[in-house]
């Protein structure tokens, strides 16, 4: 992927409903050594004020190099400019830099979706015991874009939260430009809470999460990941078990297909889906188009080379999905009904399928049936598919979790050390049904469900092979192009060869406009 340079991020825009995705190759994602041993974890500090524990050095903004940035906070001013990217920042250290816990309210901002806020009230009492005398203020909102808007805009910001939802990833460079967050890097060298043996932050996440959580920014670290996630298809194992079918995820997509036809004799609808949202059928589509064309395909699609869309191992993928909806394997009325309503009628035993993520446990338990069993499978691929077989459309943590450049930054950060603890980790498989990004997430959880199970062992399967597509984060012109069109392709309101031309059109356009900065892919190959 191409490096942006800082005056040239702002321009970054996100794709539309069907949101950002995908590329198909082992991550590569190096984190960087120590430059030197690494330093002895130490005890917690129940009042850390001692100052001769301060890292030695110049004192400024971190990381060096932000003369646009404006911090609000002296904090954010006094640390250690001359720190090592890499080098361990003990938690004597930190909580020197620290001082003692503000006399006003930490504050904790979340948008309050699918996962709860039970984790988020679980971090804050972490950090009350932690430092005592410190007090944290949580709260959330389903719609905490527009309550915060007005407070955003005065400078009156958040320590810590889901400060961003509606507007994805643009939204968030444009707060990024507005100063609304503090960067992150500094917290990634500090020892991490409760990991031992002088573990950074940045040690404990996994592969890929940083990376994925910097939204292509890279002058510094602006927001820090939250969950993994592996999206698929779901199916109800009791159904299949009772009519003797077979794992969907040991089949070919011939096969699978083949089974669709038997699910559908045997009176049953195959499929539900998301109507009124159709950009959730991409989890099947992208999969799909990189497992039937390769690597190869998907770089040149993201590439902007010319007659991308139109190569037929890809026009055999959208052809094959419109096929699900020509064969009337979808549940009747789907096409009005929202994700919740959509998600209902599998959870209902309506529907032998459903495309998801590992978010529809959680985001469905208070009406999912007593003794409903789902398990989560990956696409499966052609018999003479080019892509690796193995591979799936897994996320290693987006951007989620920011800092505001607020009142109290550092003690956003160290809100955040606490997120990424072994404690809140086993909370969030044991409680939520969902995995932390952090590279041990289980913890010694006892009571995984079959979902979380059969997700994590998707990823595994998975041996690094992560389908990823960039075209939309990169160039929302061609992002809007599935956006405003996808139902009407689904459906075959619009044919598989007029949904190419439309991409070729909008490629075209990106491709011959000198204002568009362009990237470019490297990992072609499986």
């Amino acid at each position: 992927m191409a490096k942006m340079k800082r005056r040239d991020f702002l321009r970054v825009t996100t794709a539309v409903a069907a949101g950002v995705i995908l590329s198909s190759c082992k991550p590569k994602t190096p984190t960087p050594e120590p430059t030197k041993a690494p330093a002895q974890p130490t005890k917690a500090a129940a009042q850390p004020t001692k100052e001769a524990a301060k890292p030695a050095g110049k004192r400024g903004v971190y990381p060096p190099g932000l003369d646009w940035f404006k911090p609000r906070a002296e904090s954010l001013k006094n640390l250690p400019v001359d720190h090592k990217p890499g080098e361990l920042i003990t938690q004597e250290e930190w909580y020197a830099l620290l001082g003692d816990p503000p006399k006003e309210e930490i504050e904790a901002a979340f948008w309050l979706e699918g996962y709860g806020h039970g984790w988020v009230k679980f971090v804050a009492s972490l950090l009350e015991k932690e430092h005592p005398g410190a007090k944290v203020k949580v709260w959330g909102d389903p719609r905490i874009w527009e309550t915060l808007q007005p407070r955003l805009v005065d400078g009156d910001i958040p320590d810590v939260g889901r400060l961003w939802i509606k507007g994805g990833e643009q939204a968030m460079i444009q707060g990024v430009k507005d100063n609304v967050y503090a960067p992150v890097d500094i917290l990634l060298d500090v020892e991490a809470y409760g990991w031992g043996e002088g573990k950074r932050v940045r040690d404990i996440i996994p592969a890929g999460g940083l990376e994925g959580a910097s939204m292509g920014l890279t002058d510094a670290q602006w927001a820090m990941p939250l969950t993994q996630n592996a999206n698929g298809i779901y199916y109800n194992v009791a159904m299949f078990e009772e009519h003797g079918w077979p794992d969907p995820g040991t089949l070919t997509w011939e096969e699978f297909m083949d089974l669709c036809a038997e699910i559908k004799k045997a009176g049953i609808a195959p499929w539900t889906y998301q109507g009124k949202y159709p950009g959730y059928f991409n989890i099947v589509l992208r999969p799909l188009i990189y497992k039937s064309a390769g690597a190869k395909a998907v770089c040149d699609i993201d590439n902007l080379v010319e007659g991308a869309w139109k190569n037929p191992d890809v026009l055999w993928a959208m052809e094959q999905i419109q096929l699900i909806f020509k064969n009337g394997w979808i549940f009747p009325g789907a096409e009005a009904m929202s994700h919740t309503e959509g998600q209902q009628v599998f959870m209902d035993g309506k529907a032998a399928f459903v495309p998801c993520g590992m978010w529809m446990e959680r985001e469905m338990e208070e009406t999912t049936p007593e003794g409903f069993r789902m398990k989560l499978i990956g696409i499966p691929a052609p018999k003479n598919g080019k892509g690796n077989p193995k591979a799936a459309e897994v996320s290693e943590g987006g951007p989620a979790l920011t800092v505001g450049n607020g009142k109290h930054p550092l003690w956003g950060m160290e809100y955040l050390r606490l997120v990424y603890s072994p404690d809140n980790a086993k909370y969030w498989a044991e409680k939520i049904g969902a995995l932390l990004a952090v590279k041990d997430p289980l913890q010694g959880a006892t009571n995984v469900s079959e979902a979380l199970q059969s997700g994590i062992d998707l990823i595994k399967s998975a041996e690094g092979h992560y389908i990823k597509f960039w075209y939309g984060a990169w160039y929302p012109t061609i992002g809007k192009v599935w956006g405003d069109n996808m139902g009407d392709f689904l459906w075959g309101r619009v044919s598989v060869e007029e949904m190419a031309d439309m991409l070729e059109r909008a490629a075209r356009e990106v491709r011959e406009d000198p204002t568009i900065e362009k990237h470019k892919r490297t990992d072609c190959s499986d």
